[in-house]
């Protein structure tokens, strides 16, 4: 007992001594630098002048100086992505911490604004191969978040049509859910489709980041080709804005956000948009006929038809109550996002099959939490957390079986309709209203610990349960009462290890990723010598792993050298296994992962001579890939399916340039070429392929991107401004089908190179933005998926306000 009050004594003592010396201490001068709209800003210096002292900011835009006594300081924050600003601060021990408010010193490259260390630089010079692309320019004017995106090096938007078809991302040859999409870090899936790239207004992002190859752990998701992540703003301080436009083909579109902050951190952001359009604009071409009631086709002879069952609307809102920049919390919000859509069915898989009744629902109610802080509990811990549940439900409606052509319903003499026997048009046995309803819950943690300036450690984990019922009232009563229930459980964790040498100028990672998938799938099916419906239940088990590197050197100032390299693996989506009645896309249980080795190798140039700055990055990749998932469609082309191809081997390089001149006037200029080669000589049998060592098909392999524009200023009004743009793309001509194989289909879909052009007009004090553009100048025929057309010469006029 007399040993115990020993030592209780002596831990009291040092315990009040440690407190002693702590409450002596000098305070930290501390706080946040952001931008005049809010966003945080990186790696800028924060310097105190007297004493010499500096830091900092990290991804957050905080800092902190320590050994200041109280006083007056000045501090001057500097950043090549802000114009530099000298401050007068107040230090005491009571002294809350900073918000101090910068302004940007923007250059704008091309249509692309870069900014600094913030995005782009600051990923580069840790290896990877990025594209960041901001959109503060395309949120003024009528553009597409999926177009600006088909303006980056590498990058192709394969579309269906006009405004919400079906598309599918390509990088640099990998498609499809080889490229995984992000938003805010989160599966782009988990938010259903309805609240996604194809409906989110470039005004609701702040910027989206491209990787072309290998992805950062953070993101904790199997990915071959790249990756695209959207990042949405984020309210932090007092703002409105709403904006609407109109264009051809009875479109129309509207968005809205707004923002505020008060000084305890409460805040509150929301945003919404508006997107509905009849995508009636005109056809031509080889696949387009007439047909009569007897079925005798007359060909059109190049006649162009309008089409009438494509209409688009689509409606949603994303809104988040939280805090942030507390003392316990960078950011604690909860959230919600609610989305729906409608979308008219025109076509098959190619323009040649017509429909006249068939359409879609959608509709997502997503919950969310966030959670962020730096420095918890030790300096250098930070934990980032998101979760998520979403309520999904697709419905695909066919349930009126007239016939259609391009010359529309299909009549008898008499007058009365042409009916399919089914009373469906794509179902050859019955109607439908085919429902799949999905159910995903998603965790994902993010713990990264500095060990000092040169060293870190990052671990993520990322927990993602997937679960679909399907329905349908056409269904045989017997077939209804079986349970249909499709299981997806994924889990991923990545473990990253960061170092710098050579004062920072060398800068090295090294990582692993291990996935596990269970896929369950309780599928009814009819035994037709038993007469009897039954559940068939299927277990898949996948257990694997994969490891890489990235590497960046400065070799001088502006030009940095990056490597990087993978052992990747990209397990088969829900959407490839389970399909999805929405697309006429069947299920695949059988598929197998992914599993590629890739090598990418860069360069990145900048370089400013007064009022005059110009740069370029440059990339080679190559991937040795087994098992690519590829789509494959029937012989009718009424609806596809996923499965593997054994082997390819893909090879390619692109590039970027851009000049600014006083931002007053810039260009940008982007160009890929690449190859993805069939690589297995012998099939099963041990017979040889016919396309061995040739171009897979459908997949457009060299295009170039180029846009300019220039800045009036002090025109029609003092301090009003006048942008006139342009944008000119280009895209080589490509097989359809292996070029090996004969088709009465159009086997080649032709190179196209559509010009865009506009003008906006930014008012005085910046409070109103006049915009007009002109889509498609020369009413170019431009093809995409499998030969389907997409929107002629096409107007749009948008008015943006900035309100607060």
């Amino acid at each position: 007992m007399q040993m115990i009050r020993r030592y209780s004594l002596i831990a009291f003592v040092l315990l009040f001594l440690a407190c002693t010396a702590f409450a002596a201490m000098p305070p930290p001068l501390r706080g946040t630098v952001r931008m005049t709209d809010g966003t945080p800003v990186v790696d800028a210096t924060v310097l105190v002048r007297q004493p010499q002292k500096h830091a900092l900011t990290n991804e957050r835009g905080q800092f902190r100086i320590m050994g200041l006594r109280p006083g007056t300081y000045e501090i001057e924050i500097s950043s090549v992505e802000i114009k530099k600003k000298t401050f007068r601060v107040e230090l005491d021990r009571h002294s809350a911490p900073l918000r101090l408010v910068v302004e940007p010193a923007m250059v704008e490259v091309g249509e692309v604004t870069v900014t600094g260390q913030s995005a782009k630089g600051n990923l580069q010079t840790r290896g990877f191969a990025v594209d960041v692309v901001e959109t503060q320019k395309f949120a003024l004017r009528s553009t597409q978040t999926t177009e600006l995106l088909d303006r980056t090096a590498g990058v192709r938007i394969r579309q269906d049509g006009g405004l919400g078809s079906k598309n599918r991302f390509s990088i640099n040859g990998f498609s499809g859910n080889a490229v995984k999409i992000f938003i805010d870090g989160v599966p782009e899936r988990n938010y259903g489709s309805s609240f996604s790239l194809s409906s989110i207004p470039p005004a609701m992002i702040e910027r989206i980041e491209v990787y072309k190859g290998v992805i950062p752990g953070h993101l904790a998701e199997d990915a071959l080709g790249g990756a695209i992540n959207i990042i949405l703003k984020k309210g932090r301080r007092k703002s409105l804005t709403t904006s609407y436009s109109i264009g051809s083909f009875g479109t129309h579109q509207w968005n809205g956000s707004g923002s505020f902050r008060l000084k305890n951190g409460f805040t509150f952001d929301a945003s919404a948009f508006f997107n509905y359009s009849d995508n009636d604009y005109k056809v031509w071409g080889n696949d387009i006929y007439f047909k009569d009631y007897q079925g005798r086709i007359t060909e059109s002879d190049g006649k162009k038809v309008r089409r009438f069952n494509d209409a688009y609307r689509s409606v949603g809102g994303k809104f988040g109550v939280g805090f942030t920049d507390v003392k316990w919390a960078d950011r604690f919000m909860l959230g919600g996002v609610l989305s729906n859509d409608y979308k008219e069915i025109q076509t098959g898989t190619t323009m040649k099959i017509v429909y006249g009744n068939r359409h879609y629902r959608r509709r997502a109610n997503v919950l969310t939490f966030n959670y962020d802080k730096d420095n918890l509990f030790v300096k250098g811990l930070s934990l980032k957390m998101e979760a998520s549940y979403s309520h999904l439900e697709r419905e695909n409606i066919d349930t009126v079986g007239v016939m259609y052509g391009w010359n529309g319903p299909l009549r008898y003499p008499d007058g009365s309709y042409v009916m399919y026997n089914s009373g469906a048009e794509a179902n050859s046995t019955r109607k439908t209203r085919a429902t799949n309803t999905d159910k995903t819950y998603l965790l994902r943690a993010n713990m990264s610990y500095r060990i000092d300036k040169h060293h870190s450690l990052h671990a993520n984990y990322l927990y993602n349960d997937f679960v679909r019922k399907n329905s349908d009232p056409y269904l045989p009563e017997a077939e209804q009462r079986l349970r249909d229930t499709r299981d997806m459980r994924k889990q991923a964790l990545t473990f990253t290890y960061e170092n710098a040498f050579f004062n920072d100028r060398l800068r090295t990672s090294l990582f692993y990723k291990h996935y596990f998938q269970r896929v369950t799938l309780n599928e009814p099916y009819y035994d037709s010598d038993n007469k009897q419906f039954y559940v068939q239940v299927t277990n898949k088990l996948i257990d694997k792993g994969g490891y890489g590197f990235t590497l960046s050197y400065a070799l001088l100032p502006g030009i940095h050298l990056m490597l990087s390299g993978e052992k990747s693996l990209r397990l088969p989506s829900e959407g490839e296994l389970f399909g999805n009645v929405t697309q006429d896309v069947n299920a695949a249980p059988a598929l197998k992962p992914e599993e590629s080795r890739n090598l990418n190798v860069g360069v990145d140039f900048k370089h400013a001579v007064g009022k005059h700055s110009f740069g370029v990055n440059a990339m080679a990749y190559y991937r040795d890939t087994r098992n690519m998932i590829r789509e494959v469609f029937s012989a009718r082309e009424l609806w596809s399916a996923f499965a593997n191809m054994e082997s390819t081997e893909t090879r390619g390089v692109d590039a970027e340039l851009f000049y600014n001149y006083s931002d007053r006037f810039n260009m940008r200029f982007s160009i890929s070429k690449f190859d993805v080669l069939f690589n297995t000589k012998y099939d099963v049998n041990g017979h040889p392929y016919g396309y061995y060592r040739t171009q897979i098909p459908n997949e457009p392999s060299f295009k170039f991107n180029g846009n300019a524009a220039y800045t009036f200023r002090d025109l029609i009004q003092k301090n009003a401004r006048l942008s006139v743009h342009c944008n000119i793309s280009y895209v080589k001509s490509f097989l359809r089908n292996w070029s090996n194989v004969g088709s009465a289909n159009l086997q080649e879909i032709p190179t196209q190179s559509p010009v865009d052009a506009g003008i906006t007009y930014f008012f005085p004090r910046n409070k109103v933005a006049l915009n007009f553009d002109v889509k498609n100048i020369a009413d170019e025929q431009v093809y995409d998926n499998y030969g389907l057309q997409k929107p002629g010469r096409s107007f749009h006029a948008k008015v943006t306000c900035f309100i607060f």
